[in-house]
């Protein structure tokens, strides 16, 4: 479904049409579910965390304008429900990409996922970790996140390729070393 279909459905949502969350539910719950359980790896902590990110979803459904990507817009809440429950809860991802394509030499090879995520978050602005998230653990290519993000495909690229060089310039910076 479209954005504006979204919008339109959240608009209908506003006005007392419960049918309507239930298009935008059933539209999306597929999507952020493999979103959420990208971090966690756990279907009942994933089930939780989509049940909050809807519920904070209709906390702020008011907020959305039409120019916001409505599934961009869920994907960040759970991206950030995702990463209070890693840390909430010290479990983090396994994803082989990020430590194939960010601590593959020697001299980081004591690093793990944890270790990335958490330079990551540390060094990065929220669009760029998000923009590295959703490719490299979503597996969504740039004209996917460009749609989702409601961004300029360019400006995707440019963002992911930005935080990459920024990652590695940290992992080679001897204040992250153990």
């Amino acid at each position: 479904m479209k954005d504006i279909e979204l919008y339109r459905l959240c608009q209908k949502f506003i006005k007392g049409d419960q049918h309507a969350f239930n298009e935008i539910y059933e539209d999306t719950k597929g999507k952020i579910f493999a979103n959420i359980y990208s971090y966690v790896k756990s279907k009942e902590a994933s089930e939780d965390i989509l049940s909050d990110t809807y519920i904070r979803f209709i906390n702020s459904i008011e907020d959305i304008t039409p120019d916001k990507s409505i599934l961009g817009y869920l994907y960040t809440i759970s991206r950030n429900l995702s990463l209070n429950y890693i840390e909430k809860n010290k479990r983090y991802v396994e994803d082989p990409t990020l430590i194939l394509e960010n601590a593959s030499n020697e001299e980081n090879s004591y690093l793990d996922n944890s270790d990335i995520v958490r330079i990551m978050k540390e060094i990065l602005n929220p669009d760029m970790f998000n923009v590295i998230m959703l490719h490299l653990i979503n597996g969504l290519d740039y004209s996917e996140i460009a749609t989702t993000l409601n961004k300029n495909e360019n400006t995707i690229r440019w963002q992911y390729n930005e935080g990459l060089k920024k990652v590695r310039e940290a992992l080679k910076d001897d204040k992250i070393r153990k």
